[in-house]
């Protein structure tokens, strides 16, 4: 029986350039999951961008240097392809009856898809957007659990003119993104886990009832006033 409560998955995974990769995410959660850290898979920083990864594996240099920046191509001239990456990990959790486990996202950039033994779940678009999974019936019965992610850049990541100009062509104002990296050399960047990666939580449904909390927001003239509101969801 698994223990309650939460657990940060934030240690050994595996990354990877989605285009060198040959299988898709059913098979890297079933049957041919990658088995370490040989070409084209790495160790992979989770939290952290896809950048970080590629930088700590000494991929690419450090951009904060000099003038090593420059090596890093652009995903102007590369495509989205190119900066798509397959992150991978396995984990520990098996349900007692009257269990169940939500697989919880911080912040993903920009979107991705999640694939648990075999099953596939999609995630909202958006740098921002926070996400939660209830995976209880997906997971495996003896308690070993696959898990890919793979992760796509912005849908519109722009491009800066040849006259250049801080924010680029603007295009990344299309998406839910921050909007000023483009141009922007001091910018950090933020593809991938940009927060606190991913965490477990498991929780015990034995519970006969539980409350809503929710907001009302009613207009009153020129002010807008919130009322918070508990329902019964017995």
């Amino acid at each position: 029986m698994a223990e309650i409560g939460k657990t940060v998955l934030n240690s050994g995974w595996l990354a990877a350039r989605s285009t060198e990769v040959d299988f898709n995410g059913v098979q890297l959660t079933t049957t041919h999951p990658p088995s370490g850290p040989t070409s084209p898979w790495m160790n992979a920083l989770v939290p952290g961008t896809v950048l970080a990864t590629l930088v700590e594996n000494k991929v690419l240099p450090d951009p904060f240097y000099g003038l090593e920046n420059k090596a890093i191509i652009d995903i102007a001239d590369s495509g989205r392809e190119h900066y798509t990456f397959w992150f991978f990990t396995k984990f520990q959790c098996k349900l007692a009856v009257n269990q169940h486990v939500d697989l919880n996202f911080r912040a993903i950039n920009y979107s991705a898809e999640v694939y648990l033994n075999g099953h596939k779940r999609e995630l909202g678009k958006g740098m921002f957007h926070r996400h939660s999974l209830d995976v209880s019936d997906i997971l495996s019965p003896d308690g070993q659990n696959l898990l890919a992610v793979i992760v796509h850049p912005p849908d519109h990541p722009g491009s800066i003119p040849p006259t250049g100009g801080q924010g680029g062509d603007h295009e990344i104002g299309k998406d839910v993104a921050a909007q000023y990296v483009e141009g922007w050399d001091w910018m950090t960047p933020i593809r991938g886990f940009w927060e606190l990666g991913l965490e477990l939580m498991l929780l015990d449904s034995t519970f006969s009832s539980y409350w809503l909390r929710y907001y009302e927001f009613v207009a009153e003239g020129s002010n807008v006033k919130a009322h918070q509101n508990f329902k019964s969801m017995s």
